[in-house]
């Protein structure tokens, strides 16, 4: 794996500056996502999902 450089370190120090204004961060969120294609939805639909189910086997937190 490549060193990282003073270039990447820069780009790094201001994507988690921009990370501390709440509104950017969520506005950028909803530009990306409004982008994805539906594939990629349901891509991020069921990665969730298989992360949910490696957390919580056994089903839901809450039951009814």
């Amino acid at each position: 794996m490549a060193e990282p450089t003073d270039r990447d370190a820069a780009r790094l120090r201001e994507a988690m500056e921009r990370q501390k204004d709440d509104v950017f961060h969520d506005r950028s969120l909803i530009v990306e996502r409004l982008a994805w294609t539906p594939e990629q939805r349901l891509e991020a639909n069921a990665a969730f999902l298989r992360f949910y189910l490696s957390v919580r086997p056994e089903g839901p937190l809450i039951r009814e």
